[in-house]
């Protein structure tokens, strides 16, 4: 009988026990990779749970703002995913921050990525078959998308200087060209008390990230937006910030509160997540992509906190979340990914991973990725506390309110 190139098995619940078990009932063969997502709810329970899994399987996970599973959005559950697969090669690393300086971040982001590539010393067949695939699509003159590597990394949601770490990662996929990196960072459902990242069978120690670095020859992309309208009227001139505290003091000279609330038309005083996350601002880069940065909270000082890292001059603009921009690109993100993974046939997909900002308040979502890949893909992500991957135009980061799809396909590239 044929072996598949990508086995997969997903399965969820509110008994960690049982949906690992259900995972593993789905393959036929021994995983090597593993993702899992799990409530805050089930912190105690998910180390002992994933013990049984095999130890050759590579593992990554974190807590939650909300599980997004093949049935769609819920809370309160764990989600397991298992791979199956020759084609596919993975190592984890994990490191944790030790200061909150900018350039302690930036150099955990680099080592977590640096640390994971130097343990990848076995890429099973995936390099011949990627190197033939580019040889081939040359002499004939067609050309093949080619990833020989991808990075799926989860940082806990509330460590400081998240934006400087993924500024040590971009630095590492600007000199090694073939890399791209998805993932986000964790979640405990809104509490903001404690997010948990995982590697291999243990929850890592508080303020870690972690990493799961591949080498495959199957087909895989990804693509984020955020897809919100600007309100171009809407100005809002930074003339006093301090990125480094993800801190704007000054719009246009007056206290940033007061500012922001005089144009979205709210007393300084109501100020709170109910107005930021459907009155976010951000900039427009290259005249097509938008970065959004949303308010956070507002300081005693009339200055504003923001989840992320903030320009320290320029001009922002007001953007305008609906549900219906939201649905809409969350299609086109989908679309996209499958462009980027060479994929034209939804069934030729073997698993859709989406990390989805806590505050996208849109389940129609899911249904929108659905148009595009079908109902027998599974599905599977979470809500973070911040999205990680690359715009089209500019470079990796960490991004606000934005959705990230990525698909793996069910062959390798040279078929």
């Amino acid at each position: 009988m044929k072996r598949e190139a990508i086995e997969v098995g997903v399965a969820y619940g509110k008994d960690p026990y049982t949906v690992v078990e259900d995972a593993m009932d789905q393959l036929t063969g021994p995983p090597n990779f593993g993702l899992v997502f799990f409530s805050p709810r089930h912190v105690d329970e998910i180390e002992s749970a994933i013990s049984n899994v095999s130890a050759e399987c590579r593992i990554v996970g974190c807590s939650t703002a909300g599980e997004l599973t093949p049935d769609g959005y819920t809370q309160g559950t764990v989600t397991v995913t298992l791979i199956h697969s020759p084609y596919l090669s993975v190592e984890t690393n994990r490191v944790t921050f030790e200061r909150e300086d900018p350039e302690h971040a930036k150099e955990i982001g680099r080592n977590l990525v640096l640390g994971a590539m130097e343990k990848l010393r076995d890429p099973g067949p995936c390099l011949d078959i990627n190197f033939n695939t580019m040889l081939r699509s040359l002499r004939e003159g067609k050309p093949v998308k080619v990833l020989p590597y991808f990075m799926i990394e989860l940082v806990e949601g509330l460590v400081p200087a998240i934006d400087y770490y993924m500024d040590g990662i971009n630095e590492v996929i600007r000199k090694y060209k073939f890399l791209e990196v998805y993932g986000g960072a964790a979640g405990d459902d809104l509490r903001l008390e404690r997010t948990y990242v995982l590697e291999g069978r243990t929850l890592c120690p508080e303020g870690s990230a972690v990493i799961a670095f591949g080498s495959t020859a199957l087909k895989i992309g990804g693509a984020l937006e955020c897809g919100f309208e600007p309100v171009y009227e809407d100005k809002f001139p930074i003339t006093k910030a301090v990125p480094e505290e993800r801190r704007i003091v000054e719009f246009d000279g007056e206290p940033a509160a007061e500012y922001y609330s005089e144009v979205v038309g709210e007393d300084v005083e109501r100020l709170d997540d109910s107005v930021f996350m459907w009155n976010p601002l951000g900039w427009e880069i290259f005249g097509r992509e938008i970065i959004v940065r949303e308010p956070a909270f507002v300081e005693d000082d009339g200055s504003m906190v923001f989840h992320s890292r903030p320009p320290a001059a320029g001009t922002l603009i007001r953007l305008e979340p609906t549900k219906e921009n939201m649905r809409e690109t969350a299609r086109r993100v989908t679309e996209r990914a499958m462009n980027r993974a060479d994929i034209r046939d939804p069934k030729e997909i073997a698993l859709v991973l989406v990390f989805d900002c806590a505050h996208r308040d849109c389940d129609e979502q899911y249904d929108a990725i659905r148009e595009v890949v079908g109902d027998d893909v599974p599905v599977v992500g979470f809500k973070t506390y911040g999205e990680h991957g690359q715009l089209e135009t500019g470079p990796a980061g960490h991004f606000n309110q934005t959705i990230e799809v990525v698909v793996i396909g069910r062959t390798p590239v040279s078929r």
